[in-house]
């Protein structure tokens, strides 16, 4: 299984606040579109993240959406987490540490 699968199939079965399920599945597809080849890097990130999270017993979810986001540009953080202000922030600040 991909990790874009494994990505959407995590997306899928947790419970989340407002959209984000839905709005991490646009952006997803939306990656998929137009920029393949970033899907699997931030898929492989997110699930690494929720993985580590998992393993020290924390919250994997504010980790995973965080990495699945990281790589967005700001159009596509104000499109897609308009309304999910902790994960638009967190993302931000991954993108940073990761240039």
């Amino acid at each position: 299984m991909s990790f874009s699968e494994q990505a959407r199939r995590i997306n899928r079965t947790w419970l989340v606040h407002g959209n984000l399920s839905q709005d991490t599945e646009a952006y997803l597809t939306r990656l998929e579109q137009e920029h393949s080849e970033m899907l699997e890097e931030v898929c492989e990130l997110a699930v690494a993240a929720a993985r580590r999270a998992s393993s020290e017993r924390r919250d994997p979810k504010p980790d995973f959406y965080a990495c699945l986001f990281s790589r967005a540009s700001d159009e596509e953080r104000d499109l897609f987490l308009k309304d999910h202000l902790w994960t638009y922030r967190r993302s931000a600040e991954l993108r940073d540490a990761l240039q």
